[in-house]
């Protein structure tokens, strides 16, 4: 999962368009033979069109009743790729946000409260202009 701040110290999360619409982190399944930074690359490309520069490791969360290990990287933003439109087959919408959603995967959850936990005063950051757009 990526870890994506705008200058204003929101995150980034994604809409999912199917199952529960539920917000979460930009990210996904690991393909066979793709490395762990390719596939965050891949994802966060496909799902928000944002071309990834960098990306450092920062937490694990284990999920063992879901057979999931999801993964937390810092990604620092090369450019964004043209052409993106929403909602995709994927994702539904988008947005940096100050505040956690009500609607939220658990991972991100997760990851959001031991983030902000560690950094405190921008959890009260005000909303920016683009996370308004954006419903809970």
């Amino acid at each position: 999962m990526a870890w994506i701040e705008n200058d204003q110290g929101s995150v980034l999360f994604v809409r999912q368009a199917v199952g529960q619409r539920l917000w979460t982190l930009p990210g996904g399944k690991v393909k066979r033979n793709e490395s762990l930074k390719s596939a965050l690359s891949r994802e966060v490309r496909e799902e928000t069109g944002l071309v990834t520069a960098a990306a450092s490791y920062r937490q694990i969360y284990d999920r063992p009743k879901r057979g999931t290990i999801p993964i937390l990287f810092s990604v620092i933003v090369k450019r964004i790729s043209t052409g993106m439109r929403y909602p995709t087959r994927e994702i539904a919408d988008l947005g940096f946000l100050d505040e956690l959603p009500i609607a939220t995967t658990p991972s991100a959850k997760f990851f959001w409260e031991s983030e902000r936990l560690t950094t405190p005063e921008r959890g009260s950051a005000q909303s920016s202009a683009a996370a308004q757009d954006v419903p809970p």
